[in-house]
């Protein structure tokens, strides 16, 4: 019988009186497989956000996360992509190209099923063979759930699983994860603006396919970088003097606080953001300088729009003619 029919089996002999252990309720949830005293152990999540992050340290067991985004009265359905996580993120922003996406990815010590009408449906494993560490699935009904079962132990090493989640309705807006790779509307590129969480005028100096994401991964050299929201601890994030979460540069990149004099500045360097979009897009390298709007998705930005600056700025003379924008828009 394959591992995963065996696991199903005996989910359902022990689901009645399986150990519950600690429950998520909530966007985020961090465990641990030490709390449980038998492998067979399924601990239930509810994870009721429409992104978050799971870390299970010594997994053990099994989770079952079941997704209840919030979700407009008209829209019951909803599409889950799941990212696992096998090594660190680069930074948001950095000096120097030398980032770590060339570490090795360590091996995910999971696997992950989609909770079918009788069945669980294989999602991701270690060893399937798809190099994709984005995996997505649909809802049923308005209903999702996804059970982790943590692979045997192999000896007393510290293991870590972990994934982001994203959950969205099925019809949306354009966003991040639209891939019909359309240019933006002028009320769409007001939006992006306003929301995004980077926003910064730069070159795009290359493009590189990134098979596991299924992205073309772009790198910018940011030329002036208009907003930035921080997205965690990172080690090579730019030397800051406190832990705000908004930072402004100027047109040459030297750091500046909001709130502080600009006499004070910086040394001046080169930043970059690698900036993420559709395979299915094509996106390249391309001449001429770009305002550059994306969100952070599943750890990573993800480009919103990307019109070019002349563009832009004919966007801007219009809406500051008739007085009509959301916030106050820069080029």
């Amino acid at each position: 019988m394959e591992p995963w029919r065996l696991f199903w089996t005996v989910f359902l002999g022990v689901l009645c009186s399986a150990e519950a252990g600690l429950m998520g309720d909530q966007c985020d949830w961090t465990g641990s497989g030490l709390t449980s005293t038998t492998e067979r152990a399924v601990t239930p999540v509810y994870l009721r956000c429409r992104e978050g992050s799971i870390s299970w340290v010594y997994p053990r067991g099994a989770l079952r996360l079941l997704f209840r985004p919030p979700l407009p009265a008209d829209e019951r359905d909803f599409r889950v992509c799941v990212r696992v996580i096998r090594r660190p993120d680069p930074p948001d922003l950095f000096h120097t190209l030398l980032v770590n996406d060339t570490e090795t990815p360590e091996r995910f010590p999971a696997r992950l099923f989609v909770e079918g009408a009788r069945r669980l449906v294989p999602l991701y494993a270690p060893n399937d063979g798809d190099p994709r560490e984005l995996r997505c699935f649909r809802s049923r009904h308005g209903r999702a759930a996804l059970y982790v079962e943590a692979e045997p132990e192999d000896g007393p090493q510290r293991r870590e699983a972990t994934f982001k989640y994203e959950a969205r309705p099925l019809v949306r807006r354009h966003d991040p994860s639209t891939a019909d790779c359309r240019p933006c509307s002028e009320s769409e590129l007001e939006l992006a603006f306003c929301t995004s969480d980077l926003v910064s005028r730069g070159v795009i100096i290359s493009s590189e396919s990134r098979e596991d994401l299924d992205t073309t991964q772009l790198t910018v050299r940011l030329t002036k970088l208009i907003r930035a929201t921080s997205g965690g601890e990172t080690k090579d994030k730019p030397d800051l003097e406190d832990e705000d979460d908004y930072y402004r540069y100027d047109t040459d990149n030297t750091l500046q606080h909001p709130h502080r004099s600009h006499k004070r500045r910086r040394s001046p360097h080169s930043l970059h953001a690698h900036v993420h979009v559709p395979a299915a897009c094509g996106a390249a390298a391309g001449a001429g300088e770009f305002l550059v709007m994306a969100r952070r998705r599943l750890g990573r930005y993800a480009l919103v729009c990307a019109p070019r600056l002349d563009d832009w700025e004919r966007v801007v003379a219009a809406r500051d003619a008739d007085g009509a924008a959301h916030c106050t828009l820069q080029h």
